[in-house]
């Protein structure tokens, strides 16, 4: 691994609120250091949408419940397959279908808890957006590339209807040259333009839903940052409260003791005048006697 693809690593597990400002950071530093092309590549990072942050966090922090998800998919993505192929469904398929789920389960749980712990829990319908996504992982496939290596940057749906056609001859969509064969396909009728709509308003509603959730992220972490800010600021106040009163205790300490050697000095100044007139009336006294 390159020393940029373990940067990039780094990256995909900061904070959330705070990964904008590590891409960017990361991207200076390349420019500074004359990699042009990589902090290109860099600042060209799109920030994740929280749902797709999360997943990134369960495939660094959960890998082995991640794994587990992903091959209990992979057999029920068999199972699938066979069933296209025209075989029954044998209790192997349904025992790993309860595996998945059990396993899409626990992944959801870990992601709610980590949510928990970065002060923006997540709503109802993120938490079925972000099930959705990892629903659609399993169904791609752990093979699938563009879920590797936790650097997931937007939501995913499951597979549409070419998908399920390519199960049934083991080709890619991309691959496929001719209808499938092995099982007739049901012909799919004109899009009904109301669906399509309707459709498209969803998706521009999870649009929203995204970047409001971004927003408040980023506020929520604003928030936390200030109270550490506030709680700080009361810690040097109190601080300094202390030793303003410590001080006022020696500075009050340091006036008595003047205020005490003032009148002890007037004391003394006064017995010495006292004194200097009897020592001068006795050396008068002597004068005359001699």
């Amino acid at each position: 691994m390159t020393n940029l693809e373990r940067e990039l690593d780094v990256l995909f597990q900061a904070p959330f609120a705070e990964f904008v400002g590590t891409r960017n950071g990361l991207a200076a530093r390349l420019k500074k250091e004359g990699r042009d092309a990589e902090a290109a590549r860099i600042r060209g990072l799109a920030k994740p949408t929280y749902t797709a942050w999360l997943v990134n966090q369960l495939y660094w922090s959960a890998r082995v419940e991640f794994d587990v998800f992903l091959k209990a998919a992979d057999r029920v993505r068999a199972g699938e397959k066979s069933m296209l192929e025209g075989r029954r469904p044998g209790a192997a398929h349904a025992s790993a279908a309860q595996d998945r789920k059990a396993a899409l389960d626990a992944l959801v749980a870990r992601a709610t808890a980590r949510a928990a712990e970065e002060g923006t829990p997540l709503s109802p319908a993120l938490t079925e957006r972000l099930r959705v996504t990892l629903d659609a992982i399993g169904a791609h496939g752990a093979a699938a590339a563009r879920h590797a290596r936790g650097r997931l940057q937007e939501d995913l749906d499951p597979p549409g209807f070419a998908a399920f056609a390519a199960l049934a001859d083991g080709t890619t969509p991309a691959k496929r040259s001719t209808p499938a064969t092995v099982l007739p396909m049901p012909v799919r009728s004109a899009p009904n333009p109301r669906v399509s709509e309707a459709r498209a308003r969803v998706q521009a509603a999870r649009g929203d839903a995204a970047r409001h959730q971004d927003a408040l992220a980023a506020a929520a972490e604003g928030e936390r940052r200030a109270k550490a800010a506030l709680d700080q600021a009361k810690a040097r106040l109190a601080e300094v409260d202390r030793a303003h009163k410590s001080a006022q205790a020696e500075l009050e300490a340091a006036q008595a003791a003047l205020k005490a050697r003032q009148t002890e000095l007037r004391d003394a100044t006064r017995k010495a005048s006292s004194s200097e007139k009897a020592l001068e009336r006795a050396a008068e006294a002597l004068e005359k006697v001699e």
